[in-house]
């Protein structure tokens, strides 16, 4: 659920941001580590070089008391002065390296250096040692052991530290640095018993051997070590090669080797204590060799800290160059992370726009295009499918497919409408048909029920007659109502202003129940005459509503009134009403008529508010349902100023036309003779020309008198006449004969004249065979 709520830009912000933020994590650990390595580095180069200078001390104070121990030991009782300082120099020396080993260990955590308890029993052992060497009865060879114990301890440390070394190239460095004090402490040892054999005479307890061993050794390994130095060392292990001290060395140390050193087959046996000797002279003095000797030394010294200066540059160096290596890690990393973030935001707003776009042009479609094409497919206009199909270039992706998806569901949409419009065309086309062809029977019919009314005097068939008029009118009016919903017009039209008195009676008269219908006040105006048979209609199917649902016994009541907008006409009935969902409906219906079609009709069998609607919405007249107080319902009629005759139009109408209690509508002029409706079922044009001035009638020698019906719209009382009286929706002036009559042969009756005339006829002869009719007679009859 809370996916379905992230829109698509969060969704892919969120799928680069992920891996964006486990990068920067990485990258923060990497760079983290390489900071933590290169402050070890830096800690561990600080270190090393703190314990350059103490490490060389310790390793030449070990090597002076070692010297002056077994010349000692050897019987030269002059080294005794000496001893106390070099011991007291070894001290202080070995004090400092341990403390800076023990740091160095602190920096990456391994083991440098003597523990306390080891501390302790080398103090223990060392006072030992010192004591029975002052003392004499030190051994040589233990002495000699304890001593290069003490510095192979420190040279193997040397070498761990080469190996615990943050940096490899550091490590090297201080590996190459051990072999070289390797070396160093070979020939140191080399000199010592050398001193040691010369001041013994070749006595001295330690086999000549071991002499031997260290003195190849240190000769031997100089020159190899010197190939893989750097070259400013090789540089140095050469020039010392080429000094004249260690030639003087080299040749004191044959010749010792010479004199003391007694040939395999001429050495004694091994349990013999002491070695038999040559007596040969030596190529210099032991103050001379002693010289030369330290000479030599301080060459050593001087390589062995140029080396490790070397090395600690290289320490610097490492850790300079991981603290950079750190810093661009972790700014590259970040950077990489940013760049990665924002490449993904630019997609996604790329994403975003192009789906945002094609949202707009979808929408486009949906709210214009095909609203657009569907009102050109209902005004009757041609589209062709392929030019309306829209055309979404979005690519060939998968936003290029959906629009591609929406390309042809919006010409299936169209391919669609236009298939239903040319399917509804035909249905109204059918429509239209079967209405026009429901005309030509209706005005058949009417014609011949006008002949036989003309021909017939038996009052019981002339109600027969009547009553099958009224329902052929009504017929008429229903095949109109199928012209006007499939999109035509009725043939019905006036020229002249009509009032609207009349306008309300011809629509009542058109009514079943027109008997139940109550005229009250109706304003002094006209109504223009091309509106007059739609109003008619429009009043009509109102009035018909009112009197159907609404009790046979209760009375509906038309009225009228002017206002700012025009004339209103109410029609009130007493019936069940409406509910108010109802009255909402059915009024947003009459503002807005829906399109007409067989699931319209289907859906509502009011089939006469949706002719009101059509033809309210035609000419700009507004139509209103609302509760009447009688709890049934009041239609308001808002006839606008437009549709109402002005001065100038009423002045070309006879003054019989415009009073106030006109008799009737004048006879509808019919736009198209029968004979054509028979041959065409196509609508019939509604435009024609002025009627011309009808033939006077002569009446009937057995036509009685009749006297024009009386409506008495101040009273509650109902029509003297219940039905229509014939000649009665006559103008006045058509029932007098013309001034200047032209001979010409006498036109048929319309069958509306010939439906008048005989009503007429037959209202006549009801009122002749009445007998002082009373208002309840009159209410019966009707």
């Amino acid at each position: 659920m809370f996916l379905a709520r992230l829109g698509v830009r969060t969704r892919i912000l969120a799928i680069a941001l992920i891996p964006s933020v486990t990068l920067v994590v990485i990258g923060v650990g990497a760079a983290g580590y390489l900071v933590n390595e290169s402050d070890k580095a830096k800690s561990w180069a600080n270190e090393l070089e703190a314990a350059i200078a103490p490490g060389q001390e310790l390793v030449a104070a070990m090597q002076s008391e070692r010297a002056l121990t077994l010349s000692l030991l050897a019987g030269d009782k002059s080294v005794a002065t000496a001893l106390p300082a070099a011991r007291s120099r070894v001290d202080a020396a070995f004090d400092v390296v341990n403390a800076t080993m023990a740091r160095a260990a602190e920096v990456n955590g391994t083991k440098l250096g003597d523990s306390e308890a080891e501390a302790a029993a080398y103090k223990t052992a060392q006072t030992t040692v010192r004591g029975a060497a002052d003392a004499g009865l030190l051994p040589p060879a233990d002495a000699y052991m304890f001593f290069n114990q003490v510095l192979d301890r420190f040279i193997v440390g040397t070498k761990q530290a080469g190996l615990e070394s943050p940096n490899a190239e550091v490590g090297i460095g201080i590996t190459e640095g051990g072999r070289l004090l390797n070396i160093i402490e070979s020939m140191s040892r080399s000199n010592a018993l050398g001193s040691a054999l010369v001041t013994s005479e070749g006595t001295f307890a330690i086999p000549i051997d071991e002499y031997i061993n260290q003195t190849g050794y240190f000769q031997t390994a100089f020159p190899a070590i010197g190939r893989e130095l750097v070259e400013s060392e090789a540089n140095q292990i050469n020039a010392m090669l080429a000094m004249p001290q260690w030639q003087q060395i080299t040749t004191m140390n044959s010749a010792i080797i010479a004199r003391y050193g007694a040939p395999a087959a001429a050495k004694p046996s091994s349990s013999t204590s002491s070695t038999q000797v040559r007596v040969d002279p030596l190529p210099m003095s032991p103050e001379e060799w002693e010289a030369a000797v330290g000479t030599v030394n301080r060459a050593l010294v001087d390589l062995y800290s140029a080396h490790n200066k070397n090395v600690q540059t290289l320490a610097k160096d490492a850790a300079r160059n991981a603290e950079v290596n750190a810093a661009l890690a972790g700014g590259g990393v970040l950077a990489l992370s940013v760049l990665v973030f924002l490449i993904a935001l630019i997609l996604a707003n790329r994403i975003i726009r192009r789906l945002r776009r094609l949202c707009n042009q979808t929408l486009l479609l949906a709210d214009e295009q095909l609203p657009a094409t569907m009102r050109t497919l209902r005004e009757g206009g041609e589209v062709d499918t392929d030019a309306t199909a829209p055309k979404l270039d979005f690519g060939k992706d998968e936003i290029g497919q959906v629009a591609m998806a929406f390309e042809h569901a919006a010409a299936a949409a169209i391919g669609a409408a236009v298939d239903e419009a040319r399917t509804r065309e035909g249905v109204r086309a059918v429509f239209l048909n079967i209405a026009h062809r429901s005309q030509i029977v209706v005005h058949r019919q009417l014609e011949i029920l006008d002949e036989a009314e003309r021909r017939q005097e038996d009052p019981a068939l002339l109600e027969t007659l009547f009553r099958l008029d009224h329902l052929a009118t009504r017929e008429r009016r229903n095949a109109e109502n199928l012209i006007i919903l499939g999109g035509g017009r009725p043939g019905r039209q006036w020229r002249q202003p009509v009032p609207v008195m009349d306008v309300v009676r011809s629509a009542i008269g058109e009514t079943l129940d027109y008997a139940r219908v109550r005229v009250t006040k109706l304003p002094e105006v006209s109504v223009v005459g091309t509106v007059v048979a739609d109003l008619v209609h429009l009043l009509a199917e109102l009035v018909d509503n009112a009197t159907a649902f609404s009790p046979p016994q209760s009375r509906v009541e038309a009225g009228g009134n002017i206002v700012g907008k025009g004339v209103v006409v109410e029609i009130t009935d007493q019936g069940m009403g409406m509910s108010a969902d109802d009255l909402v409906r059915y009024n947003n219906m009459l503002a807005d008529p829906p399109d007409f079609g067989v699931g319209t009709l289907s859906s509502d069998s009011r089939l006469g508010l949706f002719v009101v609607a059509r033809l309210a919405v035609a000419h700009g007249v507004s139509v209103r349902l609302s509760e009447s107080d009688y709890g049934g319902i009041r239609a308001i009629v808002l006839i606008p100023q437009q549709l109402l005759a002005g001065e100038a139009e009423l002045a070309g109408v006879p003054p019989a036309m415009t009073g106030p209690l006109r008799r009737g509508l004048p006879a509808p002029q019919e736009s198209a003779p029968v004979a054509a409706l028979e041959s065409s079922p196509a609508p019939v044009a509604t435009l024609v020309a002025d009627p011309p001035t009808p033939r006077p009638m002569a009446p009937a020698p057995e036509m009685p008198v009749v006297a024009p019906p009386r409506f008495d719209t101040d009273t509650d009382e109902r029509p003297a006449l219940p039905r229509r009286s014939r000649q009665t929706n006559l103008a006045p002036e058509l029932t007098e004969p013309a001034a200047e009559a032209p001979s010409a042969p006498e036109r048929p009756r319309s069958p509306e004249q010939a439906r008048d005339i005989m009503s007429a006829i037959e209202n006549g002869t009801r009122q002749g065979r009445k007998q002082q009719p009373t208002s309840n007679q009159d209410e019966q009859e009707g």
